[in-house]
């Protein structure tokens, strides 16, 4: 065999054996960030279960077709929270110049925390406000779930179907939160407060943090 049907055949069997290698390192770390959240969750008394099943993963990003990974439930600032992996897939399918199609399938991960409220409440969501809804607020105007206060309504709109339930439910000091930075997007329905945001979590010592400002969203809320 000459050198360059050497080359070749190195850079084949690479180019088969690469992609293999990086598979299980993301399988091997992926079983070490799991344990780390195993043995944390047991050290601070709270539960693990895997592949859970729960009604307000509705509200997440993909509905219905996303699925849980680890959800880690146990008690913080005197409440009870689930912090949680969640995934949901999509697929974008892109043509060649011969019209031969191709599906690309992505896998989108998120942070989810959930602090289980001891009342029930109606729906309802705060959310930033993407340039469009901006663009729609200045042609159109406030709708009738807005809060009265013009810095907060150009920043976040409110999605709920009961404008007075949402005036009473926003009141100064959520919106002084918001205004401030220390609180984030929410949704609530029934009793799980509920947030998210994307990544996986790798550091079971961040997850405190990671609730704190949805706990302190749940302390601001009226009874």
């Amino acid at each position: 065999m000459d050198p360059i049907e050497l080359g070749i055949f190195a850079c084949v069997g690479l180019a088969v054996v690469a992609p293999a290698v990086l598979i299980l390192v993301a399988m091997r770390n992926d079983q070490q960030r799991r344990n780390a959240l195993w043995e944390w969750t047991t050290a601070n008394s709270w539960t693990c279960t895997q592949n859970a099943h729960a009604n307000w993963t509705a509200r997440l990003p993909g509905g219905t077709k996303g699925r849980l990974g680890l959800a880690m439930t146990g008690q913080l600032g005197g409440r009870w929270v689930t912090v949680a992996d969640y995934y949901h897939q999509t697929t974008r399918t892109t043509f060649d110049s011969d019209n031969n199609p191709s599906k690309k399938v992505t896998t989108h991960h998120y942070n989810v925390v959930v602090v289980h409220l001891d009342r029930p409440y109606p729906p309802i969501a705060v959310v930033p406000r993407s340039p469009l809804s901006q663009l729609a607020r200045a042609a159109f105007g406030d709708k009738p779930t807005a809060t009265g206060n013009s810095d907060f309504d150009s920043r976040y709109r409110v999605h709920t179907s009961e404008p007075d339930y949402a005036r009473w439910l926003i009141g100064k000091p959520l919106i002084d939160a918001h205004l401030s930075g220390t609180a984030t997007h929410w949704s609530l329905s029934g009793h799980e407060l509920l947030t998210y945001h994307a990544g996986r979590l790798q550091n079971p010592d961040a997850i405190p943090a990671l609730a704190a400002p949805l706990l302190h969203i749940a302390d601001l809320l009226p009874r």
